[in-house]
């Protein structure tokens, strides 16, 4: 699987926090569904491959070839099917306000077809299988094609100043003190939260601190142990530390790194493609 991350133009930046794409063919993932796990971002995403297909519950259901997965609050499972090419647009916690009409929080834990989130990254979708030829040439159109769309006003930019606090402080922040920082109650904040984020900044807190941990927990040439992924990601014990694990992975934190070991491809090696505008990632969360 080849990997690439780009950084967003900066006319996108305050929106956008990268542009990815994702090559390959589902036999290099030994054809296992991949975990997906919350991370705090919605995204739009293209296959100009083979659309990927969601499971629920045992379910499999063939994704549209252009989607868009508002943000998570539990595990998802991905099965990849044939070629594998797939242009992803993951947007800051609060950055799809500005291209969608739809409330955040109607999205939530939602893959759909991004024509019932958005007219405008649906008609960008459209342009961009008709017109690009490579997955490079499609990260570099999709940027140019989104620079040029009319954006909202986007989200109220107390909202963008709590979430801030929030990921610069790894998660662990005081609700009740961002709230009044603003100039707002809680009950204001988590409503404005709603619409523009889709999560109550709590619930956004807590995925930033597992996120943290869970970098923890599988960086390195040796994997972390789960009490050291527990307070190096800033929780007060173990214990809190198995408890969102579990809710937002599925599984305990053994457990994860087991069915880790298990993986091929992409979930299991860092990506080793590189390009001068691209990153590498440890490890996928985007919602393919």
């Amino acid at each position: 699987m080849r990997y690439c991350e780009y950084q967003p133009s900066a006319r996108l930046a305050p929106a956008v926090a990268c542009v990815w794409t994702l090559e390959g063919h589902a036999r290099d993932l030994d054809g296992a569904p991949q975990p997906i796990l919350p991370d705090g971002r919605a995204e739009f995403v293209i296959h100009l491959g083979d659309a990927f297909a969601r499971i629920d519950e045992g379910a499999m259901q063939r994704q549209p070839w252009a989607i868009f997965a508002g943000q998570l609050d539990r595990p998802l499972s991905l099965h990849p099917i044939g070629r594998v090419a797939v242009l992803g647009v993951r947007f800051r916690p609060e950055g799809a306000a500005r291209f969608t009409r739809v409330p955040q929080r109607e999205l939530v834990g939602q893959t759909i077809d991004v024509a019932l989130a958005s007219a405008t990254l649906a008609e960008v979708a459209r342009r961009v299988r008709d017109s690009a030829a490579s997955l490079p040439d499609a990260a570099r159109l999709v940027q140019c094609l989104l620079d040029g769309v009319e954006r909202h006003e986007g989200p109220d930019h107390r909202v963008a100043s709590v979430v801030e606090a929030i990921s610069r402080r790894g998660g662990r922040v005081s609700i009740e003190r961002a709230a009044a920082d603003s100039g707002l109650s809680r009950r204001q904040l988590e409503r404005l939260f709603l619409r523009d984020v889709g999560l109550p900044p709590k619930q956004l807190a807590r995925i930033v601190r597992f996120q943290r941990a869970l970098r923890i927990l599988d960086g390195g040439a040796r994997p972390a142990r789960g009490i050291e992924a527990a307070y190096g990601g800033g929780y007060a014990d173990q214990a809190h530390f198995i408890r969102d694990f579990r809710e937002f992975a599925g599984c305990a934190p053994t457990e994860h790194l087991v069915a880790r070991a298990e993986l091929t491809g992409l979930f299991t090696e860092r990506p080793i493609s590189r390009t001068p505008q691209a990153s590498s990632r440890p490890q996928a969360s985007s919602q393919s």
